[in-house]
């Protein structure tokens, strides 16, 4: 795939995550410009919460959840997650979420699911 075939794919599922966002009660959710080395994810508008969003045929979990630890960091956030949309995946729900185990467990603890 040419860069700008990559880059436009990947402004493209960025931009439907964001629509699903908006719809699922985040009004405040959008695309965030490229930071370089102090990325803080791909969406903003969510503080506290640090997005990001992949599509590719080539799955990398491991990598992504080390960029998601690392924009985290450089976003102060404590939760984040990854948006990774499958091959052929048009719709946001049929989408997979990855995030941290630790940051599940904090997530269910809050929401009083942990004791």
């Amino acid at each position: 795939m040419k860069p700008a075939t990559a880059k436009a794919k990947g402004r493209a599922t960025e931009t439907q995550a964001v629509e699903w966002l908006r719809a699922n009660g985040y009004p405040y959710a959008e695309r965030r410009r490229l930071a370089g080395a102090e990325d803080q994810g791909d969406i903003t508008g969510m503080p506290g919460i640090c997005v990001e969003v992949k599509s590719a045929a080539a799955w990398k979990p491991v990598q992504w959840l080390r960029e998601t630890r690392a924009e985290m960091e450089n976003s102060h956030s404590p939760v984040g997650f990854v948006m990774a949309r499958p091959k052929g995946g048009t719709n946001v729900d049929d989408w997979v979420i990855m995030m941290h185990p630790d940051t599940l467990l904090s997530l269910l603890t809050d929401a009083g699911w942990r004791t």
